[in-house]
């Protein structure tokens, strides 16, 4: 039993660690490129800030409290919440912006300017400090049992509920929709080949093939993130609810599955932007490339394509 725990704590700090680094480097790659200070990429980085709070407090303040007398559970809870819930709300507003951009694309070319995600980002973060604010207030203004279970369920889990049935209707209907757009811009394709012999014919064709290369990285980067959210927080729901309705208190096992479920979700986030999201993955490629090239030219100073990343 104790060389369980020991490797589950060594697991925790190791995920820990591996999702603060592969997180603040997103935040890095935003913050230094210019080419990528777009609009859906600030939902990016507001994500990436808060699965990086994810990575430093959620395993590290539960082995500090599980550990220590010093602890203050009730802060503890509060924090544990607010920053697993910043990672979800700011989730939804990512996938909100790709919903807008794939389903109604022409009213995300007139809405969203680049003022547009100031005035969200802010809301994903609000609420849940809201959240926690209200666990904190209620968790010191009550002892019962009863009142702190109907508490958390109302705002922890009716909260992630909600937020699952979003996503997943966000993402099935992004998957939808793409599809049936690249279904039509393949048929106009070779409609427009077989009616055009020009030499003109390349050059008509080749943005509608970038237009739906992008629209299908879009659906698979958005889907990836949701699906995989999706994976975790429902076992983690399931084993909230399961251990609320059974009347137990929640064993120290299904805790630290629950911890290592949610960290999990922000470990894997930074993985999804470099494998799926198009601008970032070129970004990564190129920096990669020039620092080889460095290497083999044996120089000092940064490579010419390096200062153009």
């Amino acid at each position: 039993m104790v060389a369980m725990e020991n490797v589950f704590n060594i697991f925790g700090w190791i995920l820990s660690i591996v999702t603060a680094a592969g997180n603040g480097f997103v935040m890095f790659l935003v913050a230094k490129n210019r080419h990528l200070h777009s609009p859906a990429n600030w939902f990016v980085f507001s994500l990436a800030v808060a699965d990086f709070g994810v990575g430093i407090a959620v395993f590290p303040s539960s082995y500090f409290c599980h550990y220590s007398t010093a602890c203050n559970d009730i802060v503890y809870v509060a924090l544990f919440w607010f920053f697993l819930h910043s990672s979800v709300t700011n989730l939804c507003t990512l996938t909100w912006d790709r919903y807008v951009a794939i389903v109604h694309p022409f009213k995300y070319n007139n809405s969203m300017t680049k003022r547009r995600p100031a005035v969200v980002i802010p809301i994903a973060w609000l609420i849940p400090f809201a959240i926690s604010l209200l666990l904190l207030i209620g968790m010191y203004a009550t002892t019962s049992k009863t009142a702190l279970k109907v508490l958390r369920l109302a705002s922890v889990s009716t909260f992630d509920i909600v937020s699952c049935v979003l996503l997943f209707y966000a993402v099935v209907r992004i998957l939808v929709v793409a599809r049936a757009h690249s279904h039509q811009e393949a048929v106009i394709e070779q409609q427009i080949q077989r009616s055009s012999h020009s030499c003109s014919e390349s050059t008509v064709t080749e943005p509608a093939n970038s237009r739906r290369r992008k629209k299908h990285n879009t659906a698979l980067f958005v889907t990836a993130l949701v699906l995989f959210f999706l994976g975790c927080y429902v076992v983690v729901n399931y084993l909230v609810l399961s251990a609320a309705f059974s009347g137990h208190e929640v064993s120290n096992k299904t805790s630290q599955v629950v911890t290592f479920l949610l960290v999990v979700n922000s470990a894997v986030n930074p993985l999804v932007y470099a494998l799926f999201k198009r601008d970032m993955k070129m970004v990564i490629i190129s920096r990669i490339i020039c620092r080889e090239n460095s290497k083999r030219s044996n120089q000092k100073r940064p490579t010419v394509c390096s200062s153009k990343i």
